[in-house]
Parts: C-alpha cells; sequence; structure tokens
C-alpha cells in the first residue's frame, strides 16, 4: 500500500491517443496506487503549435516523463516532420527530465490489428515510427504486451527514481516530521550564538592591556594616528613583516603607558619590530 505521507512525484504521461485508450488508463491507475500524481494532455485529440506549448509546461512542472509507445507515431507537427509524441519525448530529455518508455512488443501487434484493426497501427508513416521506436528502446525503456505490463513497469521505476534526491515532488506540509526538531535545532543554535556575541562583548570590554582598557586603548591610538596605519599594514603585521615607514613614524608618538610605542607593539602583537 502506498505511503501517501512521503513526496509524491508528478509523472507526465505521453502516448498517442485513440488507439492507447485503455493502457494510458492502466499507467493513470498504477501511478496513483504507487502514491503519485499522473499528468497529460487528455482534453486534447489533435496536436497544434498552441497545444505543444501548454504540454511543454506541464513537462516543465513535472518530475517525470513516461511514454507509452504503441503501434502509431502519431500527429505531425508541420515545422518539423515529426509527430507530437516525439517532439513531447525530445523535450523532456532536453530539460533533463527522468524518462522512461513502455513500448510494444512486435508480437503484440498483430492480435490488436485482429481486434481492432488498422487504426491501431501506423499507416501513413512507418520509417518514422521505426525510427523513433529506436531512438527510445535505445534509453531506458522496457516491452509492454498488455496493461499488467505497463502497471508493473510503472510501479518498478517509480520506486527507483523515489530514490533520486534531486526530484522534489509534491510533499504535504503537515508531512513534515521533522521540523519541530529543525525548529528547536535553529532555537538552540540562536540562543548559543548569542551567548557567544556576549562573551565577545565582554572580553572586550573587561580585557586590559598594560593597564588600559580595549575602548581607552583604541581612543589613544586613533588620537595617535597608529591605528589608521595598522588597518592599512594589518596584512603585513600579521605575518611579522617589518614596515620600514611605519616603524620609523611610530617613535615620534607619545609614550603609552609608560612604555615606548615600539616596545609596545613588540610585546601586544606579533610584529618583529625593533624595541631599540
Amino acid at each position: 500500500m502506498a505511503d501517501f505521507n512521503r513526496k509524491k512525484l508528478q509523472v507526465f504521461v505521453s502516448s498517442t491517443h485513440s488507439d492507447l485508450i485503455d493502457e494510458r488508463q492502466a499507467a493513470v491507475e498504477a501511478i496513483l496506487a504507487a502514491g503519485h500524481i499522473p499528468a497529460g494532455m487528455e482534453l486534447f485529440t489533435a496536436g497544434d503549435e498552441s497545444q505543444m506549448e501548454v504540454i511543454k509546461q506541464w513537462i516543465d512542472e513535472s518530475d517525470v516523463y513516461l511514454l507509452i509507445l504503441g503501434g502509431r507515431y502519431g500527429s505531425i507537427e508541420p515545422k518539423t516532420g515529426k509527430s507530437y509524441t516525439h517532439l513531447e519525448y525530445e523535450y523532456a530529455l532536453a530539460q533533463g527530465k527522468p524518462v522512461f518508455a513502455c513500448v510494444i512488443k512486435d508480437e503484440a501487434i498483430e492480435p490488436r490489428v485482429k481486434k481492432a484493426g488498422t487504426s491501431v497501427i501506423e499507416m501513413d508513416n512507418p520509417q518514422k515510427l521505426k525510427e523513433f521506436r529506436g531512438e527510445v528502446l535505445s534509453k531506458m525503456s522496457e516491452f509492454w504486451e498488455d496493461t499488467k505490463d505497463i502497471k508493473i513497469t510503472i510501479t518498478g521505476k517509480l520506486s527507483q527514481l523515489m530514490k533520486r534526491e534531486n526530484l522534489i515532488g509534491w510533499v504535504r506540509p503537515n508531512s513534515q516530521s521533522d521540523l519541530p526538531a529543525l525548529a528547536d535545532e535553529i532555537a538552540r543554535l540562536s540562543k548559543e550564538n548569542a551567548q557567544l556575541r556576549a562573551q565577545i562583548s565582554v572580553g572586550n570590554s573587561n580585557d586590559k592591556i598594560n593597564g588600559l582598557s580595549f575602548s581607552d586603548l583604541k581612543q589613544m591610538l586613533e588620537k595617535l594616528g597608529v591605528l589608521e596605519m595598522f588597518r592599512v599594514e594589518r596584512r603585513r603585521l600579521s605575518v611579522g613583516i617589518y614596515t620600514p615607514h611605519i616603524g620609523s613614524a611610530i617613535p615620534r608618538c607619545r609614550h603609552i603607558g609608560g612604555r615606548s610605542p615600539r616596545r609596545f607593539w613588540s610585546s601586544w602583537g606579533r610584529t618583529c619590530w625593533p624595541t631599540s
């Protein structure tokens, strides 16, 4: 039995129409039974350019493309000379959709002709059908002889595709059982972040360097102009490179906390300036 709480894949069902009514119905039933959503242009009985644009939108919004190929090629699109079913298949491939096909067995065609007549086989474009069939069989496909085969193929393929994380599908909002746990984790991380910020703030205000608080030291350095030079040269200072023009400027500054600026910098930072 299908788990209707998991994500549901939208499956676009493509085929010729009048010769595969029962097969399309079997596909829809199999998709629904697996807990997924069938999509298709059932109301269109003949192809036209405006229909093709709507079909492309449906394919774009679907997660999976399913082709049921029988004994007919289908209505021809005048500009390309290809059938609308063929164009749908090529479009789905071009969009990178997962595509799989159910292709009728050769030996299953004759019994269908005896039962339904020549309306179930291609009379106008047999060569185009042959070429299209070869293209389809070169990719993911399975043969079918009756509707039971189609249902089995669809059930198996959808089960495999459900494991693909890149297929988003449709998910009921209330089926997200992990949302409460996720909300708790976000709250915990936010609280931890706030605590760390508070610790940093307290540390900055209470730490003393040579008897001076962080804020007093910053204010004094800004007045002396040393802080600005430090900002400009911070990359060199961080790796302990002596910068001559800054080193020559510091001795002209006043003593800080009873110590010369040079001695102060060599003890506070990671630089290697001369201390004499």
